[in-house]
């Protein structure tokens, strides 16, 4: 009987010798819980559906109506992630889990964005906007404005639009059984995957985890279709058929958006003259934001960005909400007045509340042809007057 549809694997040592790993099962689920949420990295995602990459943990047993899931994450982007974990010695736990991570997202997809910021604060004791700080400490850079992260957000929830991940031992056995299952569950627009995580050991050198896809093994169907409120779709039943179809309905306006936006930094940069000579122009930007960076560190930085949920382009300068960014933000602090006359009466000024400061351009839509040569100039004028006022105070902070 055919035990497992891998060979043995073996370590080639630095000396020339070989360590045979030997499969062992110890796994307990709270140390699946706990390794996939302190190292996020050993989700293959990218095998799975590369736009939940990268992945931010947020939190675990999250409370809901219908039990504690497991870990909740999240994208910069604020695509949404619900990940269960389990030991499978037991056949049948499988398709409980299954309808247990269903249920979850059933019930996530009633949630508005503050259902799920008031229980996200509530497990991790914390007050504010929570998900978005969280996307924020990750890597400012990546996140959107925190209303378009909102938005995102709601609308993920409202279209339950989620990945499901189970992660555990022994799964590839009754997969396809869990497949068929999940046929009758195509009322949520979701991404469904399991993951296999395989323990084993060696003399000498410990244990070793290897994380494997189980699509690799037993083709399961993504259900990633775009469902109108009220309308049923069932499983096709070829598999590529149903992904270039997915891929079609739901990617053909992010992909009018990324061609837009692809097109139209390259034009801005190409015309974009700055009167600092010292000041570096940016590399075209392939998404809704366009960074400038007035001072060595990136730490702090000038957006451009494209928001069409606010029906608003803009430019915003902001500083990192960590020990340096701090230390920029108060060093900034002492030329504060002077820097509000240099910029004028039309920036929104949120120094104190968010280390933040802008300037709007309301549009009906954000990208009407008509519109463009208008945003264009508005995206000169406002980096050139943000590099002015700051960049040679930063340079003089450098050289402090």
């Amino acid at each position: 009987m055919k035990q497992t549809a891998y060979g043995k694997p073996i370590l080639l040592n630095s000396d020339g010798s070989i360590t045979e790993l030997e499969k062992i099962k110890v796994l307990k689920e709270s140390s699946i819980q706990e390794l996939i949420f302190q190292y996020p990295s050993c989700l293959p995602i990218s095998d799975i559906d590369e736009s939940y990459n990268p992945i931010i943990p947020v939190c675990i047993e999250l409370r809901t109506p219908v039990g504690p899931l497991d870990i909740l994450m999240i994208t910069p982007d604020g695509e949404i992630a619900i990940i269960e974990t389990k030991l499978w010695r037991n056949p049948e736990a499988r398709r409980v889990v299954v309808a247990q991570i269903l249920d979850y997202a059933k019930e996530l997809s009633k949630w508005s964005y503050e259902d799920l910021q008031r229980e996200v604060n509530r497990n991790l004791e914390r007050k504010g906007n929570t998900l978005y700080k969280i996307a924020q400490e990750y890597n400012p850079n990546l996140v959107p404005l925190e209303s378009d992260f909102v938005d995102s957000v709601s609308r993920n929830l409202a279209r339950g639009k989620f990945l499901l991940l189970i992660a555990g031992d022994g799964i590839r056995e009754g997969a396809k059984a869990i497949a068929e299952f999940l046929s009758s569950a195509a009322y949520l627009n979701f991404t469904f995957a399991m993951v296999e995580l395989n323990l084993y050991k060696g003399d000498g050198i410990g244990q070793l985890i290897i994380p494997q896809t189980l699509a690799q093994t037993v083709k399961l169907p993504k259900l990633v279709v775009e469902i109108p409120e009220g309308l049923r779709i069932s499983r096709e039943e070829d598999e590529d058929s149903l992904l270039q179809q997915s891929s079609k309905e739901l990617s053909i306006e992010r992909q009018r958006e990324k061609q837009f936006f692809i097109k139209f930094w390259l034009e801005f940069v190409k015309e974009l003259t700055l009167d600092d000579p010292g000041q570096s122009i940016p590399n075209p930007a392939k998404g809704h934001n366009l960074y400038v960076y007035p001072a060595n560190s990136k730490k702090a930085w000038i957006s451009a960005y494209f928001s069409k949920s606010s029906n608003r382009v803009g430019v915003y300068f902001r500083t990192q909400n960590d020990p340096e960014g701090i230390a920029i933000n108060e060093y900034l602090d002492e030329f504060k007045v002077d820097i509000r006359e240099e910029l004028g009466n039309e920036v929104i000024w949120k120094w104190e509340e968010s280390n933040d400061i802008g300037v709007r351009f309301p549009l009906e839509d954000v990208y009407d042809p008509a519109s463009r040569e208008s945003i264009k100039e508005f995206f000169q004028i406002w980096i050139n007057r943000f590099v002015n006022a700051l960049r040679p105070r930063l340079k003089r902070m450098d050289t402090l």
